[in-house]
């Protein structure tokens, strides 16, 4: 619904009486208008311009948003109301306008309470990618196989011609159903306007109900039998053999942002399915997707009833991020002592004070990070989950950073699980500032497989994260780690640098000495 300011002029006369009538039953048709784009407004301000033209000069009037500032001056009353500007003419003095205090105050009250239901709503919204992410919106954010949902449907010729495949898999899903086509679309049609709403209004504005609801019907059709052919069910055989032909590029389009499907309508869908979807073994393979080496024995991931995602992506973040802290190095507040705080260090720095990258075992979550100062006695651990980072990999990963940033406005309100893939891809993005610290955690297996990006890809990728993204709270906690690592093992510290960065010298000198003594015990034994 559009929110138009009311305006209330002053001192109307009687004759004026109808056009202010005129003008508030314009406002009221426009605030219950989603379709003038404006016009209704438009009319409005042309008659408050009318308005303004038709009164005496000395008439004071009211301000009017979106109407030009001059005409809430009023005529100046003597040479006392001119001034002159820095060019040398003559200009009038603001004088005060008189507003409906009332009216300003609800106005402004219920845009506050808009403002709200919008952050109230935040969570279950089908996001738009982040503006500060526009450099990599190209790769990252629009679907290159299959389109879902209203913001890519139709853009390209190949997501038209993915269109006859959405078709198949309704009349398969249907045909398992037992159902006929009216009840099942007729269920989707109950719930299309809620769906409607958590789409973004400007996107969906010029798109009618005619082809809202069947896009909702077909894309949730495919979505579900594309979740049953990956979770091992039974599905159409050719229907099969068209997932299974770019799998791939249908896993890493479903996984996009902009490309989601109200969890209203897959739930409703589900109802009509012969057998419940097994949603936990499809998110477990996506997880193990994330890892080179796989389980050859599956590992249920603990699932939460009581959770409702939002879309598909809102699911796979929640459960392969986790939602406790269970495995976390644990850590302590900033030490006292501290007299400054580094929000970013280097991987040469790292390594100057005796912290080593190292991989947690392939099973952990992408929380599962931070600073293990017991390592050893001389040295500690920053410790960073693994993953196998291919192209397809890579999009999931910005796609679920993106939607922290979309759904948390500020990271330490909540828990760092809010945040943990931000937190990730920035320490990624801090460890690397070359080819060869990529390799680094390739040798630490940070980094696995061999069929991923190219180094230069990947220094590219966390780089460009490492400038639009929000560190999360993970994040910030590893930086106070770091730095009570460094007060409180000062001294280990100190000559844990030296030996670093002396290292060469030392081992020449080291070398020297044990030859001196080779040789003295040669002359000895000559003697």
């Amino acid at each position: 619904m559009k929110t138009v300011t009311k305006v209330v002029f002053s001192n109307v006369t009687n004759d004026g009486v109808e056009r202010k009538r005129d003008q508030a039953e314009l406002i009221v048709r426009c605030m219950q208008c989603d379709s003038c784009d404006g016009h209704c407004f438009k009319n409005f301000q042309q008659l408050a311009l009318a308005d303004w033209e038709g009164r005496p000069a000395m008439e004071p009037t009211a301000w009017v948003p979106g109407i030009p500032l001059e005409m809430t001056v009023a005529a100046p009353a003597s040479h006392r109301d001119l001034v002159i500007s820095s060019s040398g003419q003559q200009q009038l003095k603001l004088v005060e306008a008189n507003i409906d205090h009332e009216y300003a105050v609800e106005v402004f009250k219920q845009a506050a309470e808009s403002f709200k239901d919008k952050h109230d709503q935040m969570d279950m919204k089908i996001h738009l990618f982040p503006a500060s992410m526009e450099d990599l919106a190209a790769k990252y954010a629009a679907p290159d196989v299959v389109s879902i949902g209203p913001y890519h449907h139709g853009r390209t010729l190949a997501l038209q011609q993915m269109e006859s495949t959405k078709h198949v898999a309704a009349w398969h899903f249907i045909n398992d159903s037992d159902c006929s086509v009216e009840e099942v679309y007729g269920a989707v049609c109950e719930i299309a306007d809620e769906a409607r709403s958590h789409y973004d209004e400007d996107k969906v504005r010029g798109i009618g109900d005619d082809d809202f609801k069947p896009m909702m019907f077909y894309d949730g059709c495919f979505l579900l039998q594309f979740i049953l052919h990956c979770s091992g069910g039974a599905v159409d055989p050719l229907l099969g053999s068209a997932f299974s032909s770019d799998d791939n590029g249908i896993a890493r389009d479903v996984g996009l942002l902009e490309n989601q499907l109200p969890w209203v309508v897959v739930e409703t869908l589900m109802r009509f399915m012969p057998a419940p979807l097994d949603l936990v073994k499809f998110t477990g393979n996506v997880k193990d997707s994330l890892q080179a080496r796989q389980q050859l024995e599956d590992v249920p991931i603990p699932w939460d009833n009581t959770y409702t995602p939002p879309h598909l992506l809102g699911l796979l973040r929640y459960y392969i991020v986790g939602s406790t802290h269970a495995g976390t190095v644990s850590s302590k507040p900033l030490s006292e002592k501290a007299k400054k705080f580094s929000i970013s260090v280097s991987a040469i720095e790292l390594a100057e004070i005796g912290i080593e990258i190292t991989a947690t075992k392939s099973t952990a979550g992408l929380k599962e990070m931070g600073i293990d100062s017991k390592a050893s006695l001389i040295s500690g651990e920053l410790c960073l989950a693994p993953v196998s980072l291919d192209h397809g990999n890579a999009s999931f990963l910005v796609n679920m950073a993106a939607l922290e940033l979309c759904t948390t406005p500020d990271f330490f309100e909540y828990d760092e699980d809010r945040s943990t893939v931000c937190s990730y891809l920035c320490l990624l993005g801090m460890v690397t500032d070359s080819e060869n610290d990529v390799q680094e955690l390739r040798k630490k297996h940070i980094l696995q497989g061999g069929a991923g990006l190219a180094n230069s890809d990947a220094l590219d990728l966390f780089t460009s994260l490492e400038k639009h993204l929000r560190p999360g709270s993970a994040y910030l906690r590893i930086m106070s780690d770091i730095e009570n690592y460094k007060i409180h093992r000062s001294v280990r510290t100190k000559v844990y640098r030296f030996g670093y960065k002396n290292f060469k010298t030392i081992a020449k000198v080291a070398a020297a000495i044990v030859a001196f003594g080779g040789f003295l015990g040669t002359l000895k034994s000559l003697k």
